[in-house]
């Protein structure tokens, strides 16, 4: 193999599905991921993905390659994080998390983050939905529940609290709730319980709920660190009935050396321990 920089783009296009999203993560253009695979495919007179639908899947063969290259790719990063130059290399650090938590909480603390790390480009990703930190889709993932699979290295870093929330002087029968597929959650439990019946409004996220509780008069579940920013809200049930929610902090194993991830996972339980403390 002439071009070992092809292989970045044999683990982009792997793990993101796509050309365009490969392309994006690569911050190139489609047309040159395009060409960088069908060039491998030559060299190596190897098939190494496969059309399936809309996303390219890895073949056999393809995998091999894949894996060989993708663990390269991260001892070389693990290695180059922990030299003495490590926390001064310009770098991107993807961060995911829900959105309400970087709204009132992690956007509130970057000033500090930058200030350690000038030469760190952070990203923010406000999602709740899985990503895989041993694929590199994130470099740190901060969740409501702790993976009981994987090789993921986990730190527990603060309770959430989630409550019944409603405008002042709330009179409404109806709820807001998240969508069916949470109902399995504790907040969602806590509402049904608390209304005995279904939301009449459900969105996806807890930003969506505070809009429509603002819209419509009808109270909904809420998290007490973004609801108590709000002096038009009232909780609506006693303190000890709201639910309590584990927030981990979450990265893969073999990136425990990495002295910008660490100093990131530092600044993050800084960040909520300011909230909570």
């Amino acid at each position: 193999m002439e071009n070992w920089d092809d292989l970045r783009f044999v683990v982009a296009l792997a793990r993101y599905g796509t050309m365009s999203k490969a392309a994006l993560y690569l911050r190139t253009n489609t047309a040159t991921v395009s060409r960088r695979i069908k060039r491998l495919h030559e060299t190596t007179n190897t098939l190494l993905f496969q059309k399936s639908g809309s996303e390219w899947e890895l073949t056999t063969e393809g995998r091999r390659l894949f894996e060989m290259a993708a663990g390269f790719s991260d001892d070389l990063r693990s290695f180059h994080a922990t030299t003495p130059s490590g926390l001064q290399t310009t770098q991107t650090l993807r961060v995911t998390a829900l959105d309400f938590l970087i709204s009132t909480v992690l956007s509130k603390s970057l000033n500090a983050f930058t200030t350690r790390h000038p030469n760190v480009t952070l990203e923010l990703s406000g999602s709740n939905n899985r990503v895989s930190l041993a694929y590199g889709e994130a470099d740190i993932a901060l969740r409501l529940t702790r993976p009981t699979e994987g090789r993921l290295v986990a730190h527990r870093i603060a309770d959430i609290r989630m409550g019944i929330y409603g405008p002042k002087n709330c009179t409404s029968k109806d709820w807001i709730g998240l969508t069916f597929d949470l109902d399995w959650t504790p907040e969602m439990k806590n509402g049904l319980a608390f209304f005995s019946r279904e939301p009449k409004l459900r969105t996806s996220s807890f930003q969506g709920i505070l809009q429509a509780i603002r819209s419509t008069g009808q109270p909904g579940i809420l998290p007490e660190i973004m609801a108590k920013d709000q002096p038009d809200l009232q909780c609506l049930q006693p303190h000890e009935e709201m639910r309590l929610r584990e927030l981990w902090l979450l990265y893969h194993e073999t990136r425990k050396e990495d002295a910008v991830l660490r100093s990131t996972c530092r600044w993050l339980e800084d960040s909520f321990a300011s909230v909570f403390e």
